[in-house]
């Protein structure tokens, strides 16, 4: 079962990576006349970032502010620039990255996951306090950015959430999955205590999932499958039952039992669904409000750009421009005439653009497709 997994995310990886757009300059080609890249981060080291920073210093490139380049569309004069975004407001930005803004007078945004920010005063009672706070940012640091005059802080939604779409397995939390996937890899459960989101209980089975923002549906998973397969791990030892070679099997065969005598996956019931999706954008301007005392003007998908549905209710919300990534240029020009909606390039390609001492693609290919090996993603 193991390999079908893997190869699933493989060619789910595949299919990303074929349906994104690549910056032409990285093929070593130049700029289109007034053309505005715009690069996204989420976590950078200082060496690398500040490399990042003097080339575009030393080729003349202005970094602009989010509103700036809203304006200009993705033409900008004859002057060189670009906007530098930063998702999910990692602790990282504020040890790292802002010094260097600060460093190099440089501007950027950032795009905040209010769930996940700490230190504020305001917590739904209907939410589990998240347990990995401490690698995100606070809202007074936000605040400290945003006073700068160098760093956008805006919206990246709520919860930055994945849900299971379907009952098709992929696997159980084990300390090696712990381990190897990004806490935001693991979709949002329900529990008797409301719906968790990060890393699960070890034994914890996993389902196919997409980003809640571009769903149509949730799938809620059978508790007592759940349940079952977290009480044999835990009676036979916790981490060390996933030392024995046939670990996975016994999981599995519990959890094909439990689904045969019960069988109770459920679907979320439409109206509540669309409530949990309107509470992204609710939540979020909500808490900037009150925190940042301003409504973000800006938001950035998620993942990609979400449904039309999301769409919409970003707009509603008074969301004056949406951000997606390198998949989602295509779609950006599509959701357009609802709000104007724009593709991101990854930070990586930043220093391929036209200037002394750009990269080559040579340089870097073959670490980009060892990355591309080890990075797949766990349920989508």
């Amino acid at each position: 079962m193991l390999h079908i997994l893997q190869f699933r995310r493989v060619v789910r990886s595949v299919k990303r990576v074929a349906n994104t757009r690549y910056p032409k300059f990285i093929f070593g080609l130049q700029l289109n006349q007034g053309e505005l890249p715009v690069f996204i981060y989420h976590e950078v080291d200082r060496e690398s970032f500040a490399a990042d920073l003097m080339f575009l210093r030393d080729n003349d490139y202005q970094t602009l502010s989010t509103s700036e380049f809203v304006e200009y569309g993705y033409s900008y004069s004859n002057r060189r620039a670009v906007l530098l975004t930063f998702d999910d407001a990692r602790r990282n930005f504020w040890d790292v990255t802002f010094p260097l803004l600060r460093e190099f007078n440089a501007r950027a945004t950032v795009f905040a996951p209010t769930y996940w920010i700490g230190g504020g005063k305001h917590r739904s009672q209907e939410e589990t306090v998240p347990q990995t706070t401490e690698l995100f940012m606070t809202w007074e640091q936000l605040r400290a950015c945003a006073n700068s005059g160098l760093v956008d802080v805006q919206s990246h939604a709520h919860r930055h959430a994945l849900v299971y779409t379907s009952t098709r397995l992929v696997g159980f939390a084990s300390p090696q999955s712990l381990a190897r996937y990004h806490f935001y890899d693991w979709p949002m459960r329900r529990t008797g205590h409301g719906d968790v989101l990060g890393r699960p209980v070890l034994g914890t089975p996993i389902y196919e999932a997409i980003p809640l923002l571009s769903a149509r549906s949730r799938v809620i998973e059978d508790d007592t499958a759940v349940r079952e397969c977290l009480k044999v791990v835990a009676e036979k030892g916790g981490e060390r039952f996933f030392t024995q070679k046939n670990w996975d099997g016994q999981l599995q065969r519990v959890h094909h039992n439990c689904l045969a005598r019960s069988g109770q996956f459920k679907l979320m019931s439409e109206n509540d669904f669309r409530v949990l999706v309107a509470s992204e954008f609710l939540l979020s301007r909500q808490l900037f409000e009150e925190e940042m005392g301003w409504p973000p003007q800006y938001l950035a998908f998620p993942w990609m750009l979400g449904s039309m549905a999301s769409i919409k209710l970003a707009a509603d919300n008074g969301i004056k421009a949406l951000f997606g990534v390198g998949l989602d240029f295509r779609r950006a020009q599509e959701v357009g005439g609802v709000v104007p909606a724009f593709g991101r390039f990854k930070g990586d390609w930043l220093r391929f653009l036209p200037g002394r001492g750009r990269f080559r693609i040579t340089q870097v290919l073959p670490g980009k497709m060892k990355s591309f090996l080890r990075d797949q993603h766990l349920a989508h």
